[in-house]
C-alpha cells in the first residue's frame, strides 16, 4: 500500500500549471504524472479558494451547531 508521503509530488508552472503525483518514473528519465486530486489541489486548478462560513450564511442563512443544542 503507498501512503501519501511515499508519493513524490511536483508543481508545473506555465500552461499545465498546479500541482501533480509522479505516477511513474522510467529508466530514461521520463516522468509520468497525474494531477493530484486532493480539494486543495482542485481548487487551485479552478482558480478557487475554498468558502468561508459567512459566505456559507449569506448563501443559506445560519449554521445550526451540530449537536442539536442552540
Amino acid at each position: 500500500m503507498t501512503t501519501v508521503a511515499d508519493v513524490a509530488h511536483v508543481t508545473l508552472i506555465g500552461d499545465r500549471a498546479g500541482r501533480y503525483v509522479v505516477t511513474d518514473e522510467r529508466p530514461d528519465g521520463t516522468l509520468v504524472l497525474k494531477p493530484e486530486d486532493s480539494a486543495d489541489a482542485m481548487l487551485e486548478r479552478q482558480g478557487l479558494e475554498p468558502g468561508t462560513i459567512e459566505q456559507l450564511e449569506a448563501e443559506f442563512g445560519p449554521v445550526a451547531p451540530s449537536d442539536g443544542e442552540g
